[in-house]
């Protein structure tokens, strides 16, 4: 999938300075004219859009513009493109670090942003960590579950200059989220050396070998691939448990044809049936 990062950031050292020097109107102006352009050029192409990047962090455009632009910003991306799931994203939101940005304070910027009328549909975690405290990940994502908007981890990448903690560490950020509820994506922000935004965040050396962080990548993701093979019974049925995702099954009938149908095991824990038609 593509996800649009992002229309605006509201750090300031992150605006352009051509941008920082617009008089007020003409920031309006500017502001309309890029949400506009990217949601017009793109409409239908991305399933996700970070809005506004980072408010716990900066307020750039609510300082120039008013209280209501942030708002505004996710109303007008949905007015131009109705299909993504419009997102906020902000960082120090798992660790327990920053007071400005746990999730509590986090909490009350979704709740305050919806009150207002922003279509807020989704909360990005970022999820740039070091040493990562496995209780502390689990209980930020509780706390932001009970708004009952899904949750993705953005940009994550986990620092140590050891590959073998960092291995240890990335495993511990990845089965927190898998096993969360509320996560319903992942998304790596680097994993080869020559391409990472923070040194000693590699899953993949210059060389393009795996290190230690990304054999541990490598093993989870198999471990979290739901396999089977069996006969069927008596019923003409065959049963097995799996993790919820896409699947494909294959069916060798007694005589020798070989049939296949996809099917998706959705959230839940109610049993799935899916029936295979083996003709005549």
């Amino acid at each position: 999938m593509v996800r649009g990062h992002c229309i605006f950031w509201e750090v300031q050292n992150a605006v352009q300075t051509w941008v920082q020097a617009l008089s007020n109107a003409d920031l309006m102006k500017a502001v309309q004219n890029r949400i506009n352009g990217l949601l017009t050029r793109y409409k239908g192409k991305f399933q996700h859009y970070d809005v506004n990047n980072e408010m716990l962090h900066g307020s750039f455009y609510q300082d120039r513009l008013g209280k209501d632009i942030r708002a505004n910003m996710f109303k007008m991306a949905s007015q131009l493109d109705p299909s993504p799931t419009l997102f906020v994203n902000d960082y120090s939101i798992e660790d327990g670090h920053d007071s400005h940005s746990c999730p509590e304070v986090y909490t009350q910027h979704i709740l305050g942003l919806q009150e207002q009328g922003a279509p807020v549909g989704g909360i990005g975690i970022q999820g740039h960590i070091s040493n990562p405290v496995g209780p502390v990940v689990s209980a930020a994502l509780d706390k932001l579950g009970v708004l009952g908007l899904p949750i993705w981890f953005t940009e994550l990448d986990v620092v140590s200059d050891n590959e073998f903690v960092r291995a240890d560490d990335l495993e511990v950020m990845l089965r927190e989220a898998f096993a969360h509820p509320a996560v319903e994506g992942i998304m790596l922000w680097g994993f080869w050396e020559v391409s990472v935004w923070r040194k000693n965040s590699h899953l993949v050396n210059a060389e393009g070998d795996l290190n230690e962080a990304g054999k541990r990548f490598v093993k989870l993701k198999k471990e979290w691939l739901s396999h089977a093979r069996g006969q069927v019974d008596n019923n003409s049925a065959f049963s097995f448990r799996g993790y919820h995702g896409s699947y494909t099954v294959e069916v060798d009938t007694a005589s020798g044809k070989k049939l296949t149908q996809s099917f998706t095991v959705d959230k839940g824990d109610s049993p799935l049936v899916v029936n295979i038609n083996l003709g005549n």
